[in-house]
């Protein structure tokens, strides 16, 4: 009988929970940040500004479960995503 090898994790190892949780950090991170950023609008109160960042909150599980299942070398490009970003708004502050 042949083995098929596959991309996709068979079972989830220590690699892919830590990328998990760096990638949730981040994505808090960025989450909160663009919270802050929506707060100071001109124009905007804080029950706006918290309706638009709890509704963006929804990345944080999806790029968890998504760092998780998929690939490392790809978990490793979701994770600089916002880690440029995050890298690029204290940048420019």
């Amino acid at each position: 009988m042949h083995r098929v090898r596959t991309t996709y994790p068979e079972r989830v190892d220590g690699w892919h929970w830590v990328g998990a949780a760096i990638e949730a950090v981040l994505l808090l991170i960025l989450v909160l940040l663009w919270y802050d950023d929506l707060r100071d609008r001109p124009g905007w109160t804080v029950g706006k500004a918290t309706r638009w960042a709890a509704m963006s909150a929804i990345v944080i599980p999806v790029g968890f479960v998504a760092v998780l299942l998929l690939p490392l070398w790809v978990g490793g490009i979701l994770i600089a995503i916002p880690l440029i970003a995050i890298l690029v708004m204290a940048m420019a502050s």
